[in-house]
């Protein structure tokens, strides 16, 4: 039986001056069949996040494909599965969902991936938080565990009050990792230095560089989480001692340069400086399941005792869903939008 689905698809278009709402349109289109190792999932909830924006101007690491649905993660309920014995067992579970690079998204009525994107979820963790546990938490766990084995004694993390800035915050505090967290907004700085940053700097401050070293090299912070690039890597990682690592896994500055990145080839030469990439999609496919099972169990665990906590600023609809996308794509700050495909 061929099901139809609705979901919001990418209208890639050359204008950098166009609205995000601009960039999708509601289509309709039926459900393809399913290929080997492949679930569909009756969607609940997805989340916008800054990595969907920079998608939908063309401009992510995957290529852009025009008319295919958006949307990187979310939560729904596996509906049917080709997939094994694996696949039979999550039929009718509640998961949450990583769609699978190349095919269709997830901010759609269903939505088709591969079996090892699907995480079964605990019953105390609500269908808007379950749907963001995903891309950001996952990605702080992984990043902050990653500076452990480093052996970095504190960590900066710019854009700081980002979904995964504050977890990363979080997550190294229980570790006891120090962090300096970096933040062009005032109104974040109180907000951060509550959640428990060890330092909150602004970076519009005169004295910002001067800062930044000063602590950077008090506190021995010796990896940076760097989601903005451009120019911001090498200004942080100059302010860093030497020897130090960034790990750079987003892009929030607004340019259309297709590199986006940069850093000081004398700093890597003399200072042994070094530069390396995370991105979850590839941490998941080459990860054995035990682990991102055991990644996922302790992500929820930190959910639902409250450590972990998604900032929501709103529930929408097909209907209201652009509006709130454009909103998003201003005040990042506010709180992710959830879009209730079924609700």
């Amino acid at each position: 039986m061929t099901i139809n689905n609705q979901g919001f698809a990418l209208n890639l278009i050359n204008d950098p001056e166009a609205p995000s709402s601009a960039r999708i349109s509601l289509e309709e289109k039926p459900v393809p069949e399913l290929k080997k190792g492949q679930v569909l999932v009756k969607m609940l909830a997805a989340p916008v996040n800054p990595s969907d924006l920079v998608y939908l101007l063309g401009q992510y690491g995957l290529p852009p494909q025009n008319g295919a649905y958006v949307g990187f993660e979310g939560c729904g309920v596996v509906v049917k599965a080709n997939a094994g014995l694996y696949g039979k067992w999550l039929e009718g579970k509640r998961v949450a969902v990583s769609a699978t690079p190349g095919i269709d998204g997830v901010w759609a009525q269903y939505a088709v991936t591969n079996a090892n994107y699907c995480l079964p979820l605990r019953k105390d963790i609500s269908d808007d938080q379950a749907a963001t546990i995903i891309v950001n938490p996952c990605t702080s766990v992984c990043m902050v565990e990653r500076a452990k084995e480093l052996g970095a004694k504190a960590i900066v993390i710019n854009a700081a009050a980002s979904q995964v800035g504050k977890g990363a915050i979080r997550y190294a505090k229980m570790l006891g990792i120090k962090t300096i967290a970096t933040v062009r907004s005032e109104s974040n700085v109180d907000v951060l230095n509550t959640l428990g940053a060890d330092k909150v700097l602004l970076t519009t401050a005169p004295d910002y560089q001067q800062s930044l070293k000063q602590v950077a090299r008090d506190f021995k912070a010796t990896v940076l989480l760097d989601a903005v690039a451009s120019q911001d890597t090498p200004n942080a990682l100059k302010a860093m001692p030497n020897r130090s690592t960034a790990i750079v896994y987003g892009r929030l500055t607004e340019t259309f340069d297709p590199l986006g990145g940069l850093f000081s080839v004398a700093d890597v030469i003399f200072r042994d400086i070094k530069i390396e990439g995370f991105w979850l999609a590839t941490y998941i496919s080459k990860a054995k399941p035990w682990q991102v099972i055991g990644l996922s169990r302790k992500v929820q665990k930190l959910f639902a005792q409250g450590i972990f906590q998604t900032d929501i600023n709103k529930t929408t609809s097909f209907e209201d869903f652009a509006e709130a996308l454009d909103h998003y794509a201003l005040y990042k700050s506010d709180g992710k939008v959830i879009l209730k495909p079924n609700g």
